[in-house]
């Protein structure tokens, strides 16, 4: 009873097991001839003639460019290989796909029936042998991803000189399956002829192993100058950086003082300036309370009397002109000028939803007249940026050296699309290196940002190489880490930019930490102190501390601003912050913009093969 179960099941799975290789074509012949050449490279001919039963354009032949060596005594390794020269008689197409060098070949717009032949060539250039006892030519003549049945398999290995012939072991079936009684070969004047004299089904390998003397393959040795401009030249590169940092590059420590005033009368951006080295668009908006306070204008918010449930903050706060402005600040004038500009019908009031996505453009025209060369003159070394600019130059030498020519030597013309973006990448950290319109934590995000360019691509090809390469890459990307951490640091404050940021620290550190006697003090003597000071804190950061060290001192309300019910300064804080934050938004808010949107072996374990199916 059980032999009749078992006679049916095998009934029912084999018509299943015959259809789940019914690919739609077979291969009636393949022909391999592999040159091996002394460096452990090889030079590969396949000659295949497909049948295709159904309509299919064509084969698809994909070799693998990352092998898992493993061998019947448990030994196993990694190696990495470069394909090259490659050629087709027939249109085709490459790509990578999984780890693999995908070669498709025939016309997506013509459709074959019937036989085919297809000759493939490439170089398969295998990497160091990593064992110290031996060398060897371990690789698959068929690879176990074949689809389809493959009949009539014959091979030609001319090795480059004499090996011992009792060490040539061929394996076939599965992958992990040892020994073939399937083999027919001779040996002739270093030539390993054969065939395979089966059919070899859908996922079965032919795998040679031949074990040869240690130093049988000999590889091209690297120059002097190689090691001088791989190895030696980035140290050089960081200590005269780290020289150069040293000596034009490391502030000095400035002593602060105690300042009750913004020194010398700064304006509250031209103080940003002159404190962080570099201004942001957020920084203009304290404009608005300087002009106020000098009674240019008046600003009112009336959110909190007539806001409706679905209105925005901007529809119900206004400025409104009081005078025209007649002072000497060009960063005041312009401000003041185009803001008026987009005044209602009597010419004075400004709605602050009319300055969406149109005040924008006046921004840069604003931060152009402090964050420039002129003002970077009065507080930086006037050579720091020359040295930033040689850095970058180090920096792109040492890519070239240790990244671009190894990439190149493993990649060869598939190297095209990996320089364009390193390059790329390279550009892109350089402009935020040497930008004077971006503060440091912009250059720090720009350049890591640009740098993903040059890594992507890195580390999507790292792991494919031989571990020279991998460690000549490596070892450069430390040194280029070093360099751009020296480069974005290099600009020095001269003798009066450390003397002013003393100043402004100091002043800086009397409005988080004044006491209510000082403060009461000075109101004493200068009734609107605390409006004169309030647009310098949002440039410094410290607007919310200092309107709570206000608390509980007696202050008029400003005449200029209108939004809060009870005049306090709790009342008042919570208003104006909430003002300040609309105007910010709405007057640097852009229109957005729409974007567009591969013997001792075993069956498979050696280097090469890989497989194909049809398409």
């Amino acid at each position: 009873m059980k032999k009749i179960i078992l006679l049916i099941t095998l009934m029912f799975m084999l018509p299943l097991s015959v259809s789940a290789y019914d690919s739609g074509y077979q291969i009636d012949s393949y022909d391999v001839n592999i040159k091996v050449n002394e460096d452990n490279t090889l030079d590969i001919e396949e000659k295949i003639i497909a049948n295709f039963k159904e309509n299919r354009h064509g084969i698809i032949r994909s070799i693998p460019k990352t092998n898992e060596v493993k061998r019947a005594d448990g030994s196993t390794e990694t190696n990495h290989v470069k394909i090259s020269d490659i050629s087709v008689n027939e249109e085709y197409e490459t790509s990578i796909e999984n780890g693999n060098l995908s070669i498709k070949i025939g016309n997506a717009n013509r459709t074959i029936t019937g036989p085919k032949e297809y000759i493939i060539k490439y170089k398969y250039s295998l990497s160091k042998d990593k064992s110290k006892d031996f060398d060897e030519l371990y690789f698959n003549i068929i690879g176990s991803q074949w689809d389809t049945y493959i009949s009539k398999v014959t091979f030609n290995i001319t090795m480059p000189k004499d090996f011992d012939e009792s060490k040539v072991g061929f394996s076939s079936g599965f992958y992990g399956q040892i020994g073939t009684n399937r083999i027919n070969y001779t040996v002739n004047n270093n030539v390993i002829s054969g065939n395979y004299n089966a059919v070899l089904a859908p996922n079965n390998a032919l795998t040679i192993r031949v074990e040869l003397d240690e130093g049988y393959f000999v590889y091209p040795q690297k120059s002097i100058f190689y090691y001088i401009f791989t190895f030696l030249m980035p140290i050089i590169f960081v200590v005269i950086a780290f020289y150069w940092w040293v000596k034009y590059g490391k502030d000095e420590k400035p002593v602060e003082t105690v300042e009750f005033y913004p020194p010398e009368n700064y304006s509250s951006l031209e103080i940003g300036f002159l404190y962080r080295g570099q201004l942001d668009s957020k920084d203009v908006i304290s404009l608005l309370i300087s002009l106020a306070n000098k009674g240019y204008l008046k600003i009112e918010d009336t959110s909190k009397e007539k806001k409706g449930i679905f209105s925005k903050k901007s529809d119900y706060i206004f400025f409104i002109k009081q005078k025209e402005y007649d002072g000497d600040n060009a960063g005041e004038k312009i401000f003041f000028n185009d803001l008026f500009k987009h005044a209602g019908s009597d010419g004075k009031t400004v709605k602050l939803s009319d300055l969406e996505q149109t005040f924008y453009t006046t921004i840069p025209a604003v931060l152009s007249t402090v964050d420039n060369k002129e003002y970077s003159k009065k507080i930086f070394e006037s050579n720091t940026k020359s040295k930033t600019i040689l850095i970058c130059l180090m920096i792109f030498i040492v890519i070239l050296f240790n990244i671009v020519l190894p990439v190149l030597e493993y990649s060869g013309m598939e190297f095209i699309v990996f320089a364009a973006t390193l390059i790329f990448g390279f550009l892109f950290s350089l402009f935020f290196l040497i930008s004077q319109k971006t503060n440091i934590i912009m250059k720090i995000f720009g350049v890591l940002f640009s740098m993903s360019f040059i890594a992507f691509p890195i580390i999507t090809i790292i792991p494919e190489m031989d571990s020279s390469l991998m460690f000549t890459i490596v070892y450069g990307s430390i040194f280029i880490l070093i360099l751009l951490g020296l480069a974005l640091f290099m600009p020095k404050r001269n003798k009066y930019g450390v003397e002013i940021l003393g100043r402004i620290k100091g002043f800086k550190n009397f409005l988080e930490t004044a006491e209510k006697p000082q403060l009461e003090a000075q109101v004493e003597k200068n009734p609107t102190y605390f409006y004169d000071i309030l647009p310098y804190t949002y440039v410094l950061g410290v607007s919310d501390k200092w309107m709570k060290n206000f608390e509980g001192i007696t202050l008029e309300p400003p005449m200029w601003y209108s939004g809060y019910v009870t005049f306090n300064m709790t009342e008042f804080s919570t208003s104006i912050n909430n003002t300040i934050s609309s105007a910010q938004f709405a007057m640097t808010s852009s229109p957005s913009s729409s974007g567009s949107s591969g013997g001792g072996g075993f069956s498979g374990g050696g280097s090469g093969g890989g497989g194909g199916s049809s398409w």
